[in-house]
């Protein structure tokens, strides 16, 4: 009897440290802690999104000039036109470089900034001077090419924007809203890449 139950004693404990043998050579690897919290980083940046870092107001003096067959009539607008532009950054876009949990070390390679939206006030518009030929007058059309020279107008500083909008600025601002963030969740080192490399 004695020699049954060590038996048995033995043949249960080769099974559990078999059992646990086949546990552990057969499960899924859990992941470094340095990889699970870039995965946590990546999951949480790309839940931001687009989001607006810089705005501006915005005024322009434009003029638009519209010509017709027939001689001598042609018709001018000069307007002071009023709106605002924003600028911002897909935060989904960034990209972690390096991640290491244990020293609570990172750095994130950001994306461009962009104009986002552009948009002309016609409330804060003002007509300066308007010469409309006899066109308009017969069309009665010059609240249709006030609306005309307000599009352009919109087109125009949308493109004039997008080439000269502060980017430093936004990268500053950017760099200030992750830095918080990944404050928050325990980063020490924080650094940045934007999407040229500097």
């Amino acid at each position: 009897m004695p020699r049954l139950l060590s038996y048995l004693l033995v043949t249960a404990i080769g099974a559990g440290v078999g059992g646990w043998l086949v546990y552990r050579l057969y499960r899924a690897p859990e992941p470094p802690p340095s990889v699970a919290s870039q995965v946590l980083v990546i999951e949480r940046l790309a839940a931001l999104g687009q989001l607006q870092l810089l705005e501006y107001q915005v005024r322009d003096v434009v003029s638009r000039e519209w010509r017709y067959a027939v001689p001598w009539t042609s018709s001018r607008l000069l307007m002071v036109v009023a709106g605002h532009a924003t600028v911002c950054m897909d935060f989904s876009k960034v990209q972690v470089e390096e991640a290491d949990w244990s020293a609570r070390r990172i750095r994130l390679r950001l994306p461009p900034p962009y104009l986002c939206w552009v948009q002309v006030d016609p409330k804060a518009s003002q007509v300066y001077d308007a010469t409309f030929s006899i066109v308009e007058w017969w069309q009665n059309t010059e609240a249709e090419r006030v609306r005309e020279a307000l599009a352009a107008a919109q087109e125009t500083l949308r493109v004039r924007l997008s080439q000269q909008f502060s980017r430093s600025a936004a990268q500053a601002q950017a760099e200030k809203l992750l830095r918080a963030l990944l404050g928050q969740m325990g980063w020490k080192e924080i650094t940045f890449t934007n999407g040229s490399g500097s």
